[in-house]
């Protein structure tokens, strides 16, 4: 998935925590940020620190990568 937005990465951490079963809760306790941070991101709806985003794209095995356009 290409990430260009905010709502971009928040949809790309829901639809995988889904596809592994986790609820927010479940995900926000194994990545070590909390529940209501966690839902903020997934609706794209807050400027995110990128620390806990890639805590938590680390508990989904999933992998940030820099390209050029």
């Amino acid at each position: 998935m290409l990430i260009t937005t905010m709502y971009d990465m928040g949809l790309a951490i829901r639809q995988r925590r889904e596809v592994l079963g986790l609820s927010q809760e479940q995900l926000a306790l194994r990545s070590g940020v909390s529940r209501s941070w966690l839902a903020k991101v997934e609706t794209g709806k807050m400027s995110f620190d990128l620390r806990r985003v890639l805590m938590v794209l680390d508990t989904l095995e999933l992998h940030l990568e820099v390209a050029n356009a």
